[in-house]
This record gives structure tokens, C-alpha cells and sequence, in this order.
């Protein structure tokens, strides 16, 4: 960063060396939010004006017009010449904005310069050549133009407004005492049309002016303070909101950035009504208070928590770019074996670090596993949304926070023992969740494809799922498949012991090409380097309803038996 750019920066941040407060904050990134608009907006008016200058310039230039005034030949050509001053003071404006990028204050004063030049020549050419015509249409223009689009501070739009009455009544009067051929263009006028009369002309041309002057200023100002009220809505804390990524039963995502360090984070959000319910708050607040006591890095990493002043409870987690693992597949086909257990290792070692702290996830699906980018590693992933996670040793800080006879989870990757409540769920139940999503991977579809939720729990009950092998277009590993098939056994018994004996199973399946860190770099240059949909997918990407119509967020079905 330049010396310039720094003190630039230094005007235009809050003082270092003091508390800031929320005050401060909001000013300092309102600020620096209303400069790149302010920039953007600028640029925008001066391409538009260079161009309907020069195309008036060439149409005044070319096509002669009725004189209603005596002049000689010279006076046309020297008018012809003005007229050339339009474009080229609005061109010079532009080239400096774009070139030099200045400040601010420097781009709101260099709008009101060209504003301002461009609205003298205007009037002092008009009061000369035309003086019978009113002054109101490109006063009204220039006025108008720069308190709608530009959200420059107000008094530089009264500024202008003082300048256009000012200078429209000056030219007025100057032209009639000092230029006889005005004079005797009133003269002659006025015996003819009263109405139009020079005296007529200067009143109606002061009081116009100053209506249209007035009303800018108001228009200016009140867009000004809408634009300042609309920023102060987008604020959560010190997190200043973008755009909505998704919503679930509990709350909705949000792309956000933080105030002062400029960090990108995504934003939950609890909805207003189950703020209001003390177990969606206490539920809300577990989720934090869990996720945040993991450190792992394959863990979705939590930067903060708090209320706003109308009582909105969120949290801001770290902002991923890429794909989960339910849209990957859909989009790329099923993952081959060396990739899967590269990915698989990954959210086992995520899961390693919780089940020591006796959390277990309890949602374990496709779109709570998330592919990104970190540090120069590709295939890095992020095991996200532990809005159902729960200790399960003594003590449990959830109990009472799940109700008798209802079940929470997935239905498509929902363990059997978690079918009947409860009771009976513990850290093997993220098992059968990671083998039910290996089992996506492998296939592209989950190991029960019922159309019923609840058929689809009864199958996750009774019915023995196939082999990944016997659906898959890929051809998979014998080991691989009995690994699977072990995590998805109807007994948590006869499943893995725990997660770190599932990551020794997978290290040790046999592979003639394992999946290494340069192939995942590789394909994700050649495939996602470009990709929209990696600059608009974020973490978490939470939908209310996934494409066969069941609920993906988190959902209560009643209890069945047998």
C-alpha cells in the first residue's frame, strides 16, 4: 500500500488509539461502502454525459437552428466552440476518476465541479443565444441527475442548488445590460407577448430555479438517509450483511463481512418466532457453544455469537467457497474410491475430535459435508451444521431440549436406533450417517430410496441395504464396500467400535492409484477454477426442501415402532 493510499485510508477509517463502539463502526464501514458506490455512481454519470454531450455537440454543430437573436456569423462558431466544452470537461472528469481513483472527498468534488461548469456554460450559452428559452429543463437535469444517483453528502446537492439559481438570474441580468443584442431582443419582444417579457423571464427563471434547487436538496437528502437507514438494517453486531444464502426451520444464512477487520463470514440468523421459544434459543445456543468447542480443521470454525438490540440471536462461522458434498455429486456423477476415502478420512478425523469431547453430530448428510479450498490444499473439508449435535455422557446439557415421541435428522441418512427416539444413540450413530453418505458418494444416491420419509426410516430399520458395488457405475474395492456396509449394520454393535477404528480400515484399503493432494489440486483447476457456481456457493448451504420433497433442515417425524 502506497503512502497516499494509506492516509487516504487514514481520513476515511475511525481514529486508531480509542474504543471503538458500534457507532464508530457502522459510520466507518458506511462509509467506505458509500465510497465505491460513490465511485461506481460517478463513473456511471460521466460515460453517460460524455456520450449525450458529444451526440448533442455534433447534432448543434451540424444542423443550424433558427437565430432568435442577431449575431454575427463569428458568434456561431465561437458558440459551436463552447459547446465542445460539455463533453470535454465531462471526458476529463471521467479520465481522472478512473486513472487516479481518488477518495471520497476528492470524488465528490470532482463531481461538483464538472456539475458545476457544465451548469454555467449551460445557462450563460442559453442566456445568449436563446434567451426567450426557460432555464428549467437543464437546470432540472444536472439537479436531478446527481441527487438521484449520486449518494454524495448533502450539502455538496445545495451547493449546486445555490449555484444554479445564482447563476441563472446573473446570466439573465448580465446578458440584458451588457450585450444590446439582447437588450433589443426583449425590446422588440415585448410590445408582441408580455407574458414573456425579460421582467417575466427573470421571476419566472428565480422562482423555478429555486423550487427545483430546494427540491433536489430534499431528494438528495432523503435517498441519502434512506441509503443510511437501509445499511443500519443490514447490520447484525458488527457484521454487515450482503445477501441470503438459505433458510432452514431454525433460522437463515446469510453472507456477511466483518466491520472493522473486512473478514468474509457467513451469518445464522434465528428466525423471530423461535427466538420467542425458549428450547429453539437454548437449542440455537448449544449449537454454538458445541461447534465452538471443536478446533479441528476439518470443523467448521465459529468466529462469534450475539444478540442485536430487537433481540436477533446469531452466530458468524468462517465463509467457504465450493461445493457439498450433495451437489458435487449431483453435478459431477459419483466420487471414485481412492477420492472418497481421501474425503472420508478427512470428516472420520472431524468426528475423532468431537466423539472425544463426547459430541456426536447426529446429522451427518451430503450437505453438511463441504469441499473448499484452505491454504493451498484442495479436497480440504469442512464438516458443518451442528444444529443437532448433543453430549452423550452424563450431564448432557440437551436433555430436555428434545421431546418424547419426536425424532430429529435426515430421514435419508438417519441411523435405526435413532428411528425410536433417544434412547440408544450414540457416537456409532454418526457411523451409520458416514456410511449412508459413503454410500451417496460411491453411487449418487442414498442406500434407501423410498418415496415416503417414513418408509424410507422403516427401511433404515429392517431392510438390508446393497453392496455400493451393485449400484455403482464405478468399480469399487471389496474392502471399501465391506466398510460401508459394516458402518450401515442395523446393531450399533456390529458396527465400527469407533472413529478412529473406521480411519484405520480405510488407510488400509488396497489402492492402485491413491488420491493425492496434486490430483485434487489438479482437478479442481480444471473444473471449478472458473466456476460461478464456486464464487456463489458458501457455507452452510441450508434448503428448506431438497428436490424430492424431503425436508433437509431440521425436522421432527413422530416416533414408529416395530
Amino acid at each position: 500500500m502506497t503512502d497516499r493510499q494509506t492516509a487516504e485510508e487514514g481520513r476515511r477509517s475511525p481514529r486508531i488509539g480509542r474504543a471503538l463502539s458500534l457507532r464508530d463502526t457502522t459510520g466507518a464501514t458506511f462509509e467506505r461502502e458509500r465510497g465505491d458506490l460513490l465511485f461506481r455512481r460517478v463513473r456511471l454519470v460521466f460515460g453517460i454525459g460524455l456520450a449525450v454531450n458529444l451526440l448533442l455537440w455534433g447534432f448543434t454543430w451540424f444542423v443550424p437552428l433558427a437565430e432568435p437573436v442577431t449575431w454575427t456569423p463569428e458568434f456561431w462558431q465561437w458558440k459551436g466552440l463552447t459547446d465542445l466544452a460539455y463533453p470535454v470537461s465531462v471526458g476529463l472528469g471521467l479520465l481522472f476518476v478512473v486513472l487516479a481513483r481518488p477518495g471520497t472527498r476528492a470524488l465528490e468534488l470532482t463531481a461538483f465541479c464538472v456539475a458545476g461548469l457544465n451548469l454555467l456554460l449551460g445557462v450563460s450559452v442559453t442566456s445568449l443565444a436563446r434567451p426567450d428559452m426557460l432555464l428549467g429543463f437543464w437546470i432540472a437535469l444536472i439537479l436531478f441527475v446527481m441527487a438521484a444517483l449520486l449518494p454524495w453528502d448533502v450539502r455538496w446537492q445545495v451547493g449546486l442548488a445555490a449555484l444554479a439559481v445564482a447563476s441563472s438570474v446573473a446570466a439573465l441580468v448580465v446578458t440584458h445590460e451588457s450585450f444590446p443584442e439582447v437588450r433589443a431582443f426583449w425590446d422588440a419582444r415585448l410590445p408582441v407577448s408580455p407574458a414573456r417579457s425579460y421582467t417575466e423571464q427573470l421571476l419566472l427563471t428565480l422562482a423555478g430555479t429555486s423550487v427545483l434547487g430546494a427540491t433536489s436538496v430534499v431528494v438528495a437528502a432523503t435517498l441519502y438517509n434512506l441509503r443510511r437507514t437501509a445499511f443500519k438494517a443490514r447490520r447484525l453486531g458488527n457484521y454487515l450483511i450482503h445477501r441470503e444464502l438459505g433458510g432452514g426451520g431454525m433460522g437463515q444464512v446469510f453472507v456477511a463481512e466483518h466491520a472493522l477487520m473486512c473478514r468474509p463470514s457467513a451469518v445464522k440468523v434465528l428466525h423471530a418466532a423461535a427466538g420467542s421459544d425458549p428450547d429453539a434459543l437454548a437449542r440455537f445456543e448449544r449449537e454454538v457453544r458445541l461447534a465452538a468447542s471443536l478446533s479441528h480443521p476439518n470443523t467448521i470454525t465459529i468466529f462469534d455469537f450475539g444478540r442485536t438490540s430487537d433481540d436477533t440471536f446469531y452466530y458468524a462461522m468462517e465463509y467457504l467457497e465450493g461445493l457439498d458434498l450433495e451437489r458435487f455429486v449431483e453435478r459431477f456423477g459419483p466420487i471414485p474410491a481412492n477420492r472418497t476415502i481421501f474425503i472420508l478420512q478427512q470428516v472420520a478425523a472431524s468426528l475423532e475430535e468431537a466423539h472425544a469431547r463426547s459430541i456426536i453430530h447426529r446429522d451427518l448428510k451430503p450437505s453438511n459435508i463441504f469441499l473448499t479450498m484452505r491454504g493451498g490444499m484442495y479436497d480440504f473439508v469442512k464438516v458443518l451444521d451442528f444444529g443437532l449435535a448433543k453430549k452423550v455422557e452424563g450431564g448432557d446439557e440437551g436433555a430436555g431440549l428434545t421431546k418424547t415421541g419426536v425424532i430429529f435428522g435426515t430421514p435419508r441418512y438417519m441411523a435405526p436406533e435413532t428411528v425410536y427416539g433417544e434412547h440408544g444413540v450414540d457416537e456409532r450413530s454418526d457411523l451409520y450417517n458416514l456410511g449412508a453418505v459413503a454410500f451417496w458418494m460411491l453411487t449418487g444416491r442414498p442406500p434407501f430410496t423410498a418415496d415416503r420419509p417414513v418408509a424410507v426410516m422403516i427401511d433404515h430399520v429392517k431392510t438390508k441395504p446393497p453392496a455400493p458395488s451393485e449400484v455403482s457405475e464405478l468399480e469399487i474395492p471389496p474392502d471399501l464396500d465391506a466398510i460401508v456396509l459394516r458402518c450401515l449394520e442395523k446393531d450399533p454393535s456390529d458396527r465400527f467400535s469407533s472413529v478412529r477404528e473406521l480411519r484405520r480400515a480405510l488407510a488400509a484399503v488396497p489402492l492402485d492409484e491413491p488420491w493425492t493432494g496434486e490430483e485434487a489440486e489438479a482437478w479442481w483447476k480444471l473444473h471449478m477454477s472458473s466456476d460461478e457456481l464456486v464464487k456463489d456457493c458458501f457455507c452452510p448451504p441450508v434448503e428448506e426442501l431438497s428436490r424430492d420433497g424431503i425436508d433437509r433442515s431440521e425436522l421432527a417425524f413422530e416416533a414408529v415402532g416395530g
